[in-house]
């Protein structure tokens, strides 16, 4: 049996929107390293470790403040 549904958006869903920019960024990341050659090298610092880094960074900093925020506005009297 076939379904179809009758509320269907125009344009794609988020989780497509999302995937569709990674790739694009991907894509454009690989043509600017091809293209930019030596050039690219003042930016030699942005290795993975130091991506992995500020990821961890960011999370911890949002854990931090998200535990504040909770602590503060979640006091019963």
């Amino acid at each position: 049996m076939l379904i179809t549904r009758t509320n269907v958006k125009s344009g794609p869903c988020h989780r497509c929107s999302i995937i569709r920019s990674f790739v694009l960024f991907t894509f454009m990341l690989i043509i600017l390293a091809l293209v930019g050659g030596d050039r690219l090298a003042v930016i030699d610092f942005l290795t993975p470790a130091w991506f992995a880094t500020a990821i961890i960074a960011i999370g911890v900093c949002g854990f931090f403040v998200k535990l504040i925020s909770w602590k503060i506005f979640n006091k019963r009297i």
